[in-house]
């Protein structure tokens, strides 16, 4: 068989998986939140976003063993990028009112406050295992902070169990989920190579792009299913998991230090452009769900997804 066909079915392949392990996730997360009685967008800041954002901690962490900063903060900040520009754009085109709810002030904080860290930990360069440890620490604030806010407020009444067994879901549908993007990465990486593109390109658009697909899947999985809730908890939960939790595990595992002069002209790029285009798409969430008025939804969807496509454009070129 040609190897461009087998690296075309690798990825359909991965694609389908990460649909398939997209419903489960969120049938269970959706379940578990009926069972006890906690707010959907709770369990999309937590559960949901902790799963779909495993490929996220699987390949920075590789790219760091093997002594490749640049992938592993390029995997993280174009993640973020698409998970607002493409997975919440194209979630809003399905569901215009999915933007209407707006963040509350605790979810719109920490989504700034996390990339504000993140930034400064690579002020001088690198981030070293001591400035991951802090992203470390501040990630379990984060969910402690979370914990308390949950425990403080009151629920809704648990409802009836639909599923006799949701934490099943939520496993089989991570690993789903962890598996397929693997398959889609790899199989898009192929295609790539195949027709020609740079392994740079490759990074910062393939290797992004693939690890948001989880997000997409359980997204638009959860509007289709009118977990609207989940699925803007999920963008946020995923975005703050990535900067402060990944690039932290990544740190740790081996400091952020490029050595190579392409990778220091990488690591300057991610200081100079990427982190305030992820601060901007952060901030014109905040404005679009909060300050925009509550109509307009398609637009709002439109107009994310193009920003999107404008940088991607702006990356390749």
């Amino acid at each position: 068989m040609d190897s461009v066909a087998l690296d075309l079915m690798v990825l359909l392949g991965g694609l389908l998986l990460l649909g398939k392990g997209g419903d489960w996730l969120v049938d269970g997360s959706a379940e578990l939140a009926r069972r006890r009685g906690v707010r959907p967008v709770i369990v999309g800041l937590t559960i949901v976003a902790w799963g779909t954002s495993a490929p996220e901690v699987m390949i920075s962490s590789l790219a760091a063993a093997e002594g490749r900063p640049a992938l592993a903060l390029g995997n993280v900040l174009g993640s973020n990028i698409a998970n607002i520009g493409l997975v919440l754009g194209v979630c809003a085109l399905a569901l215009p009112t999915l933007l209407q709810r707006g963040l509350s002030a605790w979810e719109a904080s920490w989504l700034v406050a996390s990339v504000g860290c993140a930034w400064w930990a690579l002020a001088d360069g690198a981030v070293s295992r001591g400035e991951g440890a802090a992203l470390l620490a501040a990630f379990a604030l984060h969910n402690l902070n979370l914990w308390l806010l949950v425990r403080g407020a009151a629920g809704t009444a648990p409802g009836p169990a639909l599923q006799s067994a949701p934490w099943t879901r939520v496993v089989a549908g991570s690993i789903a989920i962890a598996i397929g993007a693997k398959l889609a990465v790899t199989g898009g990486v192929g295609v790539a190579e195949h027709i020609g593109i740079s392994d740079r390109v490759v990074g910062l658009t393939i290797i992004a792009l693939g690890t948001s697909l989880p997000e997409l899947a359980a997204g638009l999985s959860g509007v289709l299913k009118n977990h609207s809730e989940l699925s803007l908890g999920n963008i946020v939960g995923s975005n703050v998991f990535n900067v402060l939790a990944v690039i932290g595990v990544a740190a740790v595992i081996a400091p952020l230090e490029p050595s190579a002069p392409e990778a220091v002209t990488s690591i300057d790029r991610a200081l100079g452009t990427d982190f305030p285009v992820v601060m901007g798409f952060s901030l014109a969430l905040i404005f679009l769900s909060q300050f925009a008025g509550a109509s307009g939804g398609r637009w709002k969807g439109a107009l994310l997804v193009a920003s999107y496509l404008a940088y991607t454009w702006r990356v390749l070129v």
